[in-house]
């Protein structure tokens, strides 16, 4: 295990998922950690978020198996991929999907998780309202400086400040997010769900997911502009009139969501990048490989770089050597998902009417167990207990 430079801390900039999950990971390993949220306060909103099995393995191993039965809602009841007005093209049985890969797949309110692991962490780590600025390293340590003039002194700064991440920037100037092509709505209805999986059309799409305490979380996406107007109708009325002739339930979901908890956002992705880290900075979660949501592995993935993260930092000898397993661990595979999630979103948003049906036909004729191996090397994966160079 890597000996602590003076006692110094790992200072780690974002509370998101991601940080928090590091946080977690690394005090689990023995370390002494402090992060840092530029947010004055945590607010409870948030959408619903799968968490698939590569994920739930991870939580396990973090000994979080009873937060996950609290808060989680394990998938049980047949999904799939339907067309707009509600046909089968594929069915997806979650038992085979457990059976596979070896958990169970998870559902879970965002803002209730973070908080659940806020909590896990503890307070006296976590710092609201603090804006970070710069760092500087140098062979001894680094100095992170905020807004505020605070200075704070590390043996380790991580980045898990998310897809617009000013460490990364300082790190990688020229890495930016690019734009899917397609804004995405979410939303927490109170109802119980009539069918559950996505639905397809033409450059429109809709997904509906079951949450705990017989709630629902559905998510839309559209093929429109990058930061495109919105209708001065608003949310609720626009979303109804995109979905007018879909199945029934879109419309019973979207008129049971309280209007002011409609989210709507552009996605964006990064482009792979080639290391993560320089010195005693490394990036994790969605500041090194921000990705679309068409595989739900944004936060599956934020969870495997802090397990994987923690285990290099425990079992090495060095940063520099702990930071060189961490990126031959998780770089190649975070940004094989970066790719192949983004690939389904174009697929999933194609508009062409022939092309369309020719994705549909295609799905209808592809059989079930080829569908849930193809789920394999993503949601099958199983983080490694110790890293080793």
């Amino acid at each position: 295990m890597i000996t602590r430079d003076n006692e110094l801390p790992i200072v780690i900039i974002g509370a998101g998922i991601g940080g928090l999950a590091a946080a977690l990971a690394l005090q689990q390993a023995g370390f002494a950690v402090r992060v840092f949220e530029r947010a004055r306060e945590i607010r409870e909103v948030g959408a619903g978020l799968t968490l698939w099995p590569n994920a739930v393995k991870v939580l396990q191993r973090l000994g979080l198996d009873e937060m996950l039965r609290d808060l989680g809602l394990p998938e049980t009841a047949m999904s799939g991929f339907y067309s707009a007005r509600g046909k089968l093209l594929a069915p997806l049985s979650p038992a085979e999907i457990e059976d596979k890969l070896g958990a169970p797949t998870i559902v879970i309110h965002r803002a209730e998780f973070q908080a659940a692991l806020r909590e896990k962490v503890g307070p006296d780590t976590l710092q609201l309202g603090a804006r970070f600025v710069a760092f500087e390293q140098d062979e001894n340590g680094i100095t992170t400086s905020f807004a505020d003039g605070q200075q704070v002194r590390g043996c380790l700064l991580i980045g898990a400040d998310g897809i617009h991440s000013s460490i990364r920037q300082q790190l990688f100037p020229q890495s930016i997010p690019r734009y899917a092509g397609y804004t995405a709505w979410r939303g927490v209805a109170a109802a119980v769900p009539q069918m559950i999986g996505e639905f397809w059309g033409r450059g429109l799409r809709f997904g509906i997911a079951p949450l705990s305490r017989e709630r629902v979380y559905w998510f839309a996406s559209r093929n429109v502009p990058e930061n495109a107007t919105e209708a001065p109708e608003g949310r609720r009325e626009e979303l109804l009139a995109m979905f007018k002739y879909w199945h029934p339930a879109i419309t019973t979901l979207i008129e049971a969501t309280p209007v002011e908890e409609i989210l709507r956002n552009d996605i964006y992705d990064l482009k792979p990048l080639s290391h993560w880290s320089k010195g005693r900075v490394v990036l994790l979660g969605d500041a090194a490989h921000a990705m679309t949501p068409n595989m739900g592995q944004g936060a599956c993935q934020a969870l495997e770089d802090a397990f994987v993260l923690a285990q290099a930092l425990r079992h090495t000898q060095s940063i520099a050597e702990a930071l060189h397993v961490y990126q031959q661990k998780r770089l190649a595979r975070a940004n094989m998902v970066i790719t192949r999630s983004r690939q389904i979103g174009i697929i999933g948003q194609w508009e062409h009417p022939f092309a369309c049906w020719l994705r549909d036909r295609v799905l209808m004729l592809t059989p079930t167990p080829l569908l849930i191996q193809q789920l394999v090397s993503v949601a099958g994966y199983i983080p490694g207990e110790q890293a080793s160079t």
